[in-house]
Order: C-alpha cells, then structure tokens, then sequence
C-alpha cells in the first residue's frame, strides 16, 4: 500500500525548506563578507618574516589578531611565540580550536603554506612586538600577523546549549555549508515537484 503525504503537511514542509534555504543564504554571504574576505585580504597584505625574528604591528585596544606561520617548526608545533604589548606585558594566546580555518578554508589562504598557530588581543593601543622562534633552535620557518580566524569565545548550542562550540568553528562551518544548502534545497523542491506533477499526468 503506498503512502499519500498530505498536500498540506507538503506545503508546509516546502515553506520551511525555503525559509532555511534563505537564512543559509543570508548567513552565507554575511560570513563570506564580513569573517571570510577580509581575513584573506589581511593575510594577503601582511609582511612575513623568518623565525628568529620581531614582528611589529600597530594595534588599536581591543583588537584581536592571529598568528600565522608556515616551515617545519610550525608543522612539528615547536615553534613558540611571544607577544609584548605597548605597556611591556605579555599578551596570553589561544591555539585553534578542533575545527579551524586551516580544515576547511586552507584554499582560500593566500599565502601558501600559511596556517594560524594563535590569537591575542591587544589591551592598549600602541605598537606590538611578536618574536616566534623555534624551541629546539632547528628549525625554519616564516610568520605574520593578520587577521584571526580562531574567534572570541564559545557559543553554546544543542539541548539546553551544553554543547560549546568556538566561534571559529561555526564560521568556519558555515562558511562551507550554507552557499551549498542555499542552493541545494530549492533544487530538491523544485525536483521533487516536477515529479509529484509528472506522475499526477500520468494518472
């Protein structure tokens, strides 16, 4: 015996794929634009320099930037880094999250080889000093600072929000995942009513 969908429960089904389709799209072109672009054009723009090295970059309070480095030292994670703020202090760095922009946007890094190692956040305006050198002083590589793709904190998601997630990681998702839906879905709607139609011709 086969199943009859109600025509009503189909249009509903239909009004909320296109619903979805359309807040994909929305978030997709809103994280390209305002996460994604201009972390490649910073990357792009920022002058790299050997291990070994200081790196000075003028920052405004409150601004967060990452770190990224490519060569052997950062591959193996023997690279360290310091920052120094205006004021002298040491400014504390995050390391990526599981998922980061370096799983799932590498090809949109323009400077190949570059992947970000941390972030920090400047506490004042004014110049900062970032020194990375290898640990085991054997190694070679190159670093820069630019824009940061790890994020500021965790979102909270899943039942009751007990699952936290970094901020990087959703945009790092949705990035990849919401053009491909905001297109996909219509696609299947259209399809399946197309043929929905064809069959009711027929009979």
């Amino acid at each position: 015996m086969t199943r009859t969908l109600d025509p009503d429960r189909l249009r509903s089904r239909d009004r909320m794929a296109f619903v979805a389709a359309a807040v994909c799209a929305v978030a997709g072109v809103l994280i390209w634009t305002l996460w994604v672009l201009p972390i490649v054009r910073s990357v792009e723009a920022a002058e790299d320099v050997p291990l070994g090295t200081t790196a000075v970059v003028d920052l405004e309070e409150g601004e967060r930037v990452g770190i990224w480095a490519s060569g052997i030292s950062a591959s193996l994670g023997t690279m360290e880094c310091r920052a120094v703020g205006p004021d002298h202090d040491v400014r504390p760095q995050r390391g990526p999250s599981a998922l980061s922009w370096d799983d799932v946007l590498w090809w949109m890094t323009p400077r190949t080889g570059f992947v970000q190692s941390s972030q920090f956040t400047a506490a004042e305006s004014g110049a900062h000093r970032v020194t990375c050198r290898d640990s085991l002083d054997t190694y070679d590589g190159r670093f820069l600072v630019a824009g940061d793709s790890i994020g500021q904190g965790s979102i909270g998601l899943g039942r009751n929000g007990g699952v936290d997630f970094a901020q990087g990681t959703l945009l790092a998702a949705g990035a990849v995942m919401c053009p491909p839906l905001a297109v996909s879905l219509p696609l299947v709607i259209l399809g399946r009513r197309l043929i929905t139609g064809a069959r009711g011709r027929r009979s």
